[in-house]
């Protein structure tokens, strides 16, 4: 709930900045041209103005981006926000200058101009962000987009943050604190106070939980691994005052609480905009795959129809992002009578294997989750098998938002357990129609090693490690090796 609500308003920020530069401009002409009676330099009508205007400011929110002024936060560390929008603006403004110096002909009418819009802007930019901030924070003490916290520790540190994190608008609830020294209930008043891990879990609703803040504590380092375990596998949020354990991790940020430097763990980089632009580039591509293709999928209907009767499509049951289930699409290569020509199905691939006198084939399907000579594959299946054409329907699943173009492997519910600790960090993403598993040789690589490539995409992920694997799977498609 925290990180919709913070995403809401980041995504709130982009429209708002750009008017309100968009107005930091026009307020700027018509002051300089049409208020002040002076002549100007070089006479440009309003609405040529205007249009350079609005094709420029594009690149100031983009600068903006790059500066950070729309990364998720709790909205603390408003003069550092301040300093980011001086910044932002003040690049902006360079930025059109140089664009006034490389046209051959004025994009100003005057050179002061610029300056006003500068001006204007930085108002106009801060009022807006202020007006933003405000409505959050009203938002807070209502209890909307708050961060549910539990404070690991009580002493000095643990103290000082509690009491920060009081106040109604602080974006915070502290709802408890983990810490088995003695006299942490005095030194916490207020909050309730658990000697360990399991007792806080039965007395709070986990579900509800969103961070974990290790101040200081007189817990045990197994014990505070304990919990750095708790939090990642249930996607709950881990910061900690980088002065114990020397605990880093290769997906960490550092921030502030308090006035107290804090490191806070992730599982993947991919957080923020960086989910917003795969999930954009998801829904387009998906689109308009399904629009170009349409005709093939309709070839391919009819041809599974007249060779094989039964359904079109095989739906399977695999998990999503956070353990969320999901029914994968393909199209069916497996005949729909393949037990023993009686037209008895199976609850599992196991037990309809046996049935057909392949018993011999199970331990090897029970060690990759897949057959290089499955018996129960049709002729057609065998050929959209090798060709990869089977797994197109997925792209149905990527334009509902059940899967992405890049992810890691679809797993049904059962194969997790094979994940062993790493199990959250698979779920911190969703699956993808392709990956780092199928680039690096298909089925003809072993699951653990399919297993390690997952857990490497999800701890280092980026658009540009996307872009190599839709590259590297157009290419590998060219070639039927290791598909079956």
């Amino acid at each position: 709930m925290r990180k919709r609500s913070e995403l809401i308003f980041s995504l709130i920020l982009v429209p708002l900045d750009y008017l309100s530069l968009v107005a930091a401009f026009v307020a700027a002409y018509i002051i300089r041209v049409k208020l002040e009676d002076k002549p100007v330099a070089h006479p440009i009508a309003a609405h040529t103005f205007l249009d350079i205007a609005l094709m420029a400011l594009p690149v100031w929110i983009l600068i903006f981006a790059l500066v950070g002024l729309y990364a998720q936060s709790n909205l603390r560390g408003r003069f550092s926000e301040i300093g980011k929008v001086f910044v932002a603006v003040s690049g902006g403004v360079m930025f059109m200058i140089l664009l006034d110096f490389l046209q051959p002909t004025s994009i100003f009418p005057s050179k002061a101009v610029p300056i006003y819009a500068y001006g204007l802007g930085l108002l106009l930019v801060v009022f807006s962000r202020t007006l933003v901030r405000a409505a959050q924070r009203s938002l807070f003490r209502v209890g909307i987009g708050v961060h549910r916290s539990l404070i690991i520790g009580s002493g000095e540190l643990a103290q000082r943050i509690a009491a920060d994190l009081a106040s109604p608008t602080s974006g915070y609830k502290v709802v408890g604190c983990i810490d088995s020294a003695r006299g942490a209930a005095r030194r916490m008043p207020g909050l309730p106070v658990y000697a360990a891990l399991e007792e806080a879990l039965v007395a709070e609703r986990t579900d509800l939980l969103d961070e974990f803040i290790q101040a200081d504590s007189a817990l045990e380092p197994d014990e505070v691994l304990e919990l750095v375990s708790y939090a990642t596998n249930h996607h709950i949020a881990y910061r900690f005052v980088p002065n114990q354990f020397g605990l880093y991790t290769t997906n960490s940020t550092l921030s502030s609480l308090a006035g107290i430097p804090m490191i806070e763990i992730r599982l993947t980089p991919l957080e923020g905009w960086g989910r917003i632009a795969k999930r954009v580039v998801d829904f387009i591509s998906s689109l308009l795959g399904i629009i170009i293709l349409s005709p093939l999928f309709l070839i391919l209907a009819i041809i599974i129809k007249l060779t094989d009767p039964g359904p079109v499509f095989y739906k399977h049951r695999r998990l999503s992002r956070s353990g969320r289930e999901l029914y994968m699409y393909k199209f069916r290569s497996m005949s729909w009578r393949y037990s023993d020509g009686a037209g008895r199905t199976y609850k599992t691939a196991e037990s309809a294997l046996t049935a057909m006198g392949h018993a011999d084939m199970v331990p090897e399907f029970r060690q990759h989750q897949k057959l290089q000579h499955d018996p129960r594959v049709s002729r057609l299946g065998r050929f959209i098998r090798r060709t990869s054409i089977d797994e197109l329907p997925q792209l149905i699943n990527v334009l509902k938002g059940d899967m992405s173009l890049v992810g890691p492997r679809p797993i049904i519910p059962e194969e997790l357990e094979r994940y062993g600790e790493q199990g959250a960090s698979f779920l911190a993403l969703k699956p993808g129609i392709t990956g780092l598993w199928q680039i690096s040789g298909r089925s003809d690589i072993g699951y653990d090693e399919r297993v390690k490539l997952d857990i490497y995409y999800v701890e280092n992920w980026s658009l540009w490690l996307d872009f190599k694997i839709l590259i590297k799977t157009m290419v590998s498609l060219a070639s039927t090796k290791g598909a079956y």
